[in-house]
């Protein structure tokens, strides 16, 4: 499975060297409405504070990757990709690091996000709080098989924005970057796991150790990579396609040409 991921110049630049992908904690993300779908929490007010209680520790404790099914979103350029200087990387998601269950809470197969105008009551059951505690022990590395349930409460939780994000196409990886339930030099020691998040990074960011299969490269219509010689060659050394991006004439969308270095003298 292809999916995309948007970038600035600089944040492109950095992730076609590396091939390594950034995870964010949620509590840093752009929308302070992030994992309140359920919010609107109906039962006794102890268990509605529990509720918000789990909540807000999961969202310091996951980690989440944001990434699109469509690499010609106008808007998404706009608004991701600095205005359309930036690049977009097309990703091979199907191996284990993204898409399975041992590694992610929610894996990249199961991610697509879930747009809706409108925050449905989440009724405190002893059921319903039993499958949130289940989500919440599994982001701190509790081990054990996900439930229907769970799963259920955990892509609620996870995958619900507003409808007016619909136009991202959205899909996320959730994982947890540490584990109160193993050491962290075994934890780190696997290469599915290993993240970094030393002082150079933004806060709340993990960079993830796991190299990723680049399948294309799309170059926004500001974009001059192509105009540096140095970097043209490292775009060419990817051996996967090269795309630049114009505004098509005839409508409001964007094209995608590919880039032919073989026939270029």
């Amino acid at each position: 499975m292809i999916l995309y991921k948007y970038y600035d110049s600089i944040g492109g630049k950095d992730a076609l060297n590396s091939r390594k992908l950034g995870f964010r904690t949620p509590t840093f993300f752009n929308d302070p409405f992030e994992l309140t779908a359920l919010s609107n929490g109906n039962g006794p007010l102890g268990k509605q504070d529990t509720l918000r209680m789990q909540i807000q520790a999961l969202k310091e404790q996951v980690v989440i990757l944001s990434l699109t099914r469509s690499p010609l979103n106008p808007l998404m350029w706009a608004h991701y990709a600095r205005e359309h200087t930036g690049i977009v990387i097309a990703y091979d998601v199907s191996g284990d690091f993204l898409n399975s269950q041992d590694y992610n809470l929610i894996p990249a197969d199961s991610g697509d996000v879930i747009y809706t105008h409108t925050k449905s009551p989440f009724n405190l059951t002893p059921q319903t709080m039993q499958a949130l505690l289940n989500v919440y022990q599994q982001g701190f590395g509790a081990p054990g098989p996900a439930t229907y349930e769970h799963q259920a409460i955990a892509r609620r939780l996870f995958l619900t924005k507003h409808a007016s994000w619909v136009y991202e196409e959205e899909v996320r990886v959730v994982k947890i970057a540490h584990s109160l339930f193993d050491e962290e030099h075994l934890f780190q020691g696997d290469p599915f796991r290993a993240n970094d998040t030393g002082g150079h990074l933004p806060q709340g960011l993990y960079l993830y150790e796991k190299r990723m299969p680049i399948t294309g490269v799309y170059l926004g219509v500001k974009n001059t990579l192509l105009r540096d010689p140095v970097e043209r060659s490292k775009l060419e050394a990817l051996a996967c396609p090269i795309y630049q991006l114009e505004v098509d004439d005839a409508s409001w969308q964007l094209v995608a040409n590919l880039m032919n270095f073989a026939n270029e003298v």
